[in-house]
């Protein structure tokens, strides 16, 4: 975080106009002020940790008025330190982790935690609907799998075990929650994106799908009105007006999905691209102007627009194992683990990893996968059980990377996003060997902001199409053709150890 005397030394100049971003993210809120080029302003950014309560009976939450008052702290913050450095905010952007739920009363107050991606307590739920629909329909219809990731199991999950869910008026996205908190007329509005992201979103008809909601007993009323990402609010309520006054003619723009906005920062703004973004999760995304007619079994379709579709395989699992296994195997720091992997010989350990701690996404779906660890041996290192689980998640990467194969141009270039994966050259390296692929690396070290604010600039009409703003590549990885050999047969073991597990 930067002082408000670095911010004075920093900006001698000052600044005419900008754009304010705010990434609620798993692990953090990221604010920060980004030029009319798509660039952030550094001296301008703020990071707030927040964490997700998580319990072995599935459990993964938190407090939606704590996650508020971080987002809003943020914007606090960010404004403060641009004090007499900047002289307008032109547009307000979100995006929000994706697949969240919290349930709210006539009055618009929390009556239940967030519920993330991550909760697995609605197995049995997601059981009765594939029972109840057909799910091959279903999933061509909404763009996902029925999973406890989405929002219908939850919903009914909450149904059997909240006390006054008779009193849920609506069921929200948190970024839903926050937004609406803040205008003298909350209207409850969501963009497609952020909708997209339920598994109760109709991608054909741009609606919420009529038969789940009537199958789970709710209406249209109880959920947010759907638009483009390109609505805006306008109209700060007293509180807000008087806390934020450098933002009281400031449109306020409808929150996307993470997801979409990190493809878009990445520059993967069409079928010449594949992104690859690896943050505390990891997916694996294309984006395009044109419809998916056939989604295929294992992948999700969102909707940006009624034009722009963002096709992929997402898994709950990225850089939050490399916490995880920090903290549980005593590794060293970043830089040291980095030169202790690259020593590695790839595959030496022995071991086969199913890497589900937090369940499957992609590309099985499935509701009670855990994690496998198999060929552990005494002699294994802390190290290389590390380098088994990473390994195994970029196996997972190169599965999707297969079926996506078929809706890319054959001259295709995959660039890489993400904290965890730019901090890890080895793990780039590594997923480079396994797709057999060049990857590069985009520059811009918070690429879901900047797709934000590059969807902002369209928005508000400052650029006509999304890549009108390119994406600066600072690194290029090339596959070891030796070592693709050798993970090509690993990820044939992978998926033999996978096929036994699931039967």
């Amino acid at each position: 975080m930067n002082s408000k005397v670095d911010t004075n030394i920093l900006n001698q100049r000052k600044i005419k106009e900008s754009l304010l971003i705010v990434d609620i993210g798993t692990s953090s809120v990221k604010t920060s002020l980004f030029d009319l080029k798509g660039n952030i302003l550094p001296q301008f950014s703020i990071s707030i940790a927040h964490s997700i309560i998580s319990k072995n009976d599935g459990t993964s939450e938190q407090d939606a008025e704590l996650l508020r008052s971080i987002v809003e702290k943020s914007i606090d913050d960010v404004l403060e330190m641009s004090e007499g450095s900047v002289e307008t905010v032109i547009g307000v952007g979100f995006d929000s982790m994706a697949s969240t739920l919290v349930g709210i009363n006539k009055y618009g107050a929390p009556l239940t935690p967030i519920y993330t991606y991550a909760d697995t307590r609605s197995n049995t739920q997601v059981d009765q609907i594939k029972e109840d629909f057909d799910e091959k329909i279903l999933h061509q219809e909404t763009g996902a799998a029925q999973h406890t990731s989405y929002v219908p199991s939850k919903i009914m999950w909450m149904k059997k075990n909240i006390n006054n869910f008779q009193e849920i008026d609506k069921f929200i996205d948190i970024s839903t929650y926050i937004y609406s908190k803040w205008f003298e007329n909350p209207n409850f509005n969501a963009s497609y994106s952020i909708s997209s992201w339920s598994g109760l979103f109709d991608r054909n008809k741009l609606e919420w799908h009529s038969e789940l909601i009537k199958y789970l007993g709710i209406s249209e009323e109880n959920l947010p009105i759907l638009n483009p990402y390109d609505k805006y609010e306008m109209g700060l309520n007293k509180k807000y007006l008087k806390r934020w006054s450098k933002l009281s003619n400031t449109p306020f723009f409808l929150s996307v999905g993470d997801g979409l906005a990190a493809t878009v920062g990445s520059g993967c703004t069409n079928r010449k691209k594949i992104a690859i973004t690896v943050g505390s999760t990891s997916a694996i995304r294309i984006f395009s102007d044109s419809k998916v007619d056939e989604i295929p079994k294992g992948l999700w379709c969102y909707k940006l627009h009624s034009k722009y579709t963002l096709l992929g395989g997402s898994f709950s699992e990225g850089g939050n194992l490399i916490n995880w296994a920090t903290n549980n195997f005593k590794l060293p720091e970043i830089d040291q683990l980095n030169n202790e992997l690259i020593k590695l010989q790839p595959g030496g350990h022995g071991i086969s990893v199913l890497p589900f701690l937090l369940g499957e996404r992609a590309l099985g779906w499935s509701n009670n996968s855990k994690a496998t660890i198999t060929g552990l041996k005494y002699s294994n290192t802390s190290i290389e059980i590390l380098q088994s689980i990473l390994e195994s998640i970029s196996y997972r990467l190169f599965l999707v990377y297969q079926m996506l194969e078929s809706f890319v141009d054959v001259e295709t270039q995959v660039i890489a996003s993400g904290g965890a994966i730019k901090n890890l050259p080895w793990w780039i390296q590594t997923t480079s060997d396994v797709l057999g692929q060049e990857i590069n690396i985009s520059k811009d070290y918070q690429d879901t902001g900047r797709g934000v604010a590059i969807m902002l600039l369209k928005a508000l009409g400052k650029i006509r199409n999304f890549d009108d703003i390119e994406t600066e590549i600072e690194d290029k990885y090339y596959p070891n053709e030796t070592n693709h050999k050798i993970h090509k047969e690993l990820i044939d073991s992978h998926s033999r150890l996978y096929e036994k597990m699931m039967n």
